[in-house]
């Protein structure tokens, strides 16, 4: 028992230690995105699919522990209707796993969850959340600005489903 104990406190330290020891790097960074969508909603009582694109505009704070690790929330809605949808709402919370490849570029990987509330052409508006995940990268023009290019997919539901491709800009403080 006490060896079990003592794996787990040394295995907690260790992590801990990897989030806050290089707290020279740590970062708190602020932006807006903006993205191309997909959005399948299948009606539960008919079956029916409906698909749209339409264009999300999002706003995002997150927080760099350090270069490998970071949180991040963001906020958004769709920019109109589009073929019969639109989202009026998509929040979402990730772990972000970074990967410097150089000074100016990064790549990311994306882990979370997402809410979402999507009206179908006036019959009436679903929501639900679910697990999220996507893949991008971090183009650095300078210390403080930087452009992001992603892709996320968000499994609301089987009823619902949403993927974007997004551009972003961020500025760390």
């Amino acid at each position: 028992m006490v060896k079990r104990t003592t794996s787990f406190i040394a295995a907690g330290s260790l992590l801990i230690a990897m989030l806050v020891a290089p707290t020279a790097t740590a970062d708190l960074y602020t932006g807006a995105i903006v993205g191309y969508s997909n959005v399948e909603y299948t009606e539960a009582a008919t079956n029916q699919l409906s698909e749209a694109s339409p264009i999300l505009l999002q706003a995002q704070a997150g927080y760099f522990f350090n270069d490998y690790l970071a949180v991040e929330g963001r906020f958004g809605t769709g920019l109109k209707r589009t073929d019969g949808i639109a989202v009026n709402s998509l929040a979402s919370a990730y772990v972000k796993g970074n990967i410097p490849v150089t000074n100016q570029i990064a790549m990311y990987a994306l882990a979370g969850y997402v809410a979402s509330e999507v009206d179908n052409n006036g019959n009436g508006k679903v929501s639900d959340s679910g697990f999220s995940f996507g893949l991008g990268m971090h183009y650095a023009l300078s210390s403080e600005t930087a452009v992001t290019v992603e892709f996320i997919n968000a499994s609301a539901s089987d009823n619902l489903g949403q993927s974007a491709v997004n551009l972003g800009f961020q500025y760390r403080f």
